[in-house]
């Protein structure tokens, strides 16, 4: 599927260059653009994969694909603006209002785009509402995500849903719609599936980080970060101290060692491990009751495993 990456980003840089005409606009869009596709375009690999698993022919899959992954650049700028945790990347180098407006913009860019894709008027109709629908439901998970007031599993769990597993969805339905099939519900169903471990990976991995990006430092309500605080032995006090504001950062700069150890201690990070792989599993029980994907089930496992896995 790597082969298909250079015909999505052409296809991201087509569309900027036909709608965007202001100057800054379109040479801001093109380095946001071009660092994106360093980066990953997973989401784009997953509408072509259903796109050809559902029996579609032809290259109009790219265009559609260009236009998931500009709501997701979109959406990448928009994250990074609220949670001021990524200085390096292009979009925080330049002022918040430009990099506001250039993700705004491509939010308008990648419905054009689902629009442009095929000239099936009722094709039209059902991706864009489609599109829309996920959305709307990942707008919901990402304020509940800024708010950060999870206060258990359940709650966790239909955050994450709302917003991650609503992306991955709306990737992969674009490319089974745009094949002329209608909603699939199991790969609705394997999608949230795929969005829950994916994103228990991704606690794992900022569970334990000790910058910008640590989900302790940032005293953020996750899965994991709840079930440690929930498992704290009285030496462990400082760490619900820290979370609760009693004490700065600068008072537990050299508590990483000691942070580490309690993670492990109480068994953290194995139940991330197990809980991740649990609907990884589930994800693939699903994936396996779709007789379409037999042909394609390794490249589609490929893409997924470079991150979840």
């Amino acid at each position: 599927m790597n082969d298909c990456i250079p015909l999505i980003g052409q296809q991201m840089r087509q569309m900027a260059l036909r709608w965007f005409t202001a100057e800054p606009l379109v040479r801001l869009t093109e380095q946001f653009i071009e660092y994106k596709l360093q980066e990953s375009l997973k989401f784009g690999q997953l509408t072509v994969i259903h796109y050809r698993m559902f029996g579609g022919e032809g290259d109009k899959v790219y265009r559609a694909a260009g236009a998931v992954e500009l709501f997701i650049l979109a959406s990448d700028i928009l994250d990074d603006l609220q949670d001021q945790d990524a200085p390096g990347k292009p979009w925080m180098q330049v002022s918040g209002a430009a990099a506001l407006h250039v993700a705004s913009s491509l939010l308008t860019l990648s419905q054009q785009g689902m629009l442009d894709c095929t000239d099936n008027n009722d094709t039209r109709l059902a991706l864009v509402e489609m599109m829309n629908m996920h959305l709307l439901q990942a707008a919901n998970g990402q304020m509940l995500d800024i708010m950060n007031e999870i206060t258990d599993e359940q709650s966790y769990l239909e955050m994450v849903k709302q917003k991650s597993s609503m992306l991955l969805s709306f990737a992969c339905m674009a490319g089974v719609m745009l094949a002329g099939k209608p909603w699939n519900s199991v790969v609705g169903e394997y999608a949230i599936e795929i969005g829950i471990a994916a994103q228990l990976r991704n606690d794992i991995r900022d569970l334990l980080r000790w910058d910008d990006k640590s989900d302790f430092l940032q005293r953020k309500r996750t899965l994991l970060t709840l079930f440690l605080l929930e498992s704290l032995s009285d030496e462990d006090q400082w760490i619900q101290d820290y979370f609760d504001g009693r004490l700065s950062a600068e008072d537990i700069e050299n508590a990483r060692a000691r942070y580490e150890e309690a993670c492990e201690r109480t068994g953290t990070l194995l139940y991330g491990s197990v809980m991740s792989r649990m609907y990884y599993n589930r994800f693939e029980e699903l994936l396996d009751s779709i007789q379409e994907a037999g042909p394609w089930k390794a490249t589609f496992l490929q893409i997924l495993n470079q991150e979840i896995a």
